[in-house]
């Protein structure tokens, strides 16, 4: 009796939370694999079944393979530079002296902040008349870059509004993990003669493994989700050059009125977000290494 009591005390304090999990997360997860196969339009009530044409219409479609090729390269530059300026950063700041305490907890300040912020933040900074612009004057390039308005540098714009905010929690995750590298490895390092590029070959690079395992999930479920900095800093322009596949979801759901065509694109977003997100775990848990 009093193991049973215990799993029913257990499922009752589980079950707020398997509420919640279920309202919010794997009851939008059904509908929009439902609606994926119908064409939708709340304003007329039509409800049509359509099969797998939805899918088929994202073949055709060059505004969605756009949208893949943005978010891929915003991806790609996310997952190089947030891991390169991570690895930096936690090599400087893991010393024991009181200034790099207080860096440590100023670095993590970006990651907390509301990704909205952060995109209104840097599109202060980045307007034709903003804080970079003033700040090239003063060099004497006295003509404006439009950072935000400018298709050339636009996607570099939101590049580096998605790796400074991605960059302060790779430090963090980075710096933990140096943290926990005994300190016996490191005598026998120093004791062999090894400089710090070779330390870091040896001795760092391979057990920091499940932290470049954890960093890379995190910013590949980050770029693939896209939209609140792109909607602050560029609104998906100019023209559609920074449209991301959240974006064009939301655009054809809510202007467009096309909630199926829309639910099929979201399914394609989370079977490729799964897929990537799976391959980077099982290729990069392939180097981690035990002490």
């Amino acid at each position: 009796m009093k193991i049973t009591k215990h799993k029913i005390d257990y499922f009752l304090l589980l079950m707020p939370g398997l509420i919640l999990f279920g309202l919010l997360i794997m009851l939008p997860i059904l509908l929009t694999i439902v609606y994926s196969f119908f064409k939708i339009s709340f304003l007329t009530n039509q409800f049509d079944y359509v099969g797998f044409k939805n899918f088929l219409k994202l073949l055709h479609k060059k505004d969605f393979y756009n949208s893949l090729q943005i978010v891929l390269t915003l991806t790609i530059i996310a997952v190089i530079f947030s891991n390169l300026i991570g690895i930096i950063f936690a090599k400087l700041f893991n010393k024991n002296n009181k200034i790099f305490i207080v860096l440590r907890v100023l670095i993590f300040t970006p990651f907390i902040l509301s990704p909205i912020v952060v995109g209104y933040t840097f599109s202060s900074i980045l307007t034709d008349k903003g804080i970079l612009n003033q700040f090239l004057n003063f060099f004497s390039i006295t003509h404006d870059i439009s950072w935000l308005g400018d298709s050339k540098y636009a996607l570099i714009s939101i590049s580096i509004a998605l790796c400074w905010q991605l960059v302060a929690f790779c430090t963090v995750i980075y710096l933990a993990c140096l943290k926990n590298i005994p300190s016996e490895l490191e005598d026998a390092v120093n004791i062999d003669g090894a400089n710090n590029i070779q330390k870091f070959r040896y001795l760092d690079w391979p057990l920091l493994a499940p932290a470049l395992t954890i960093n890379t999930v995190v910013i590949l479920i980050s770029s693939f989700k896209l939209y609140d900095r792109v909607l602050a800093l560029t609104g998906g322009g100019p023209g559609r050059s920074t449209e991301t596949i959240s974006m064009l979801i939301i655009r054809t759901a809510f202007n467009e009125n096309r909630v199926g065509f829309a639910s099929s694109m979201s399914l394609i977003l989370l079977i490729l977000s799964g897929i990537t997100t799976f391959v980077a775990l099982i290729y990069l848990g392939k180097r981690e290494v035990t002490i």
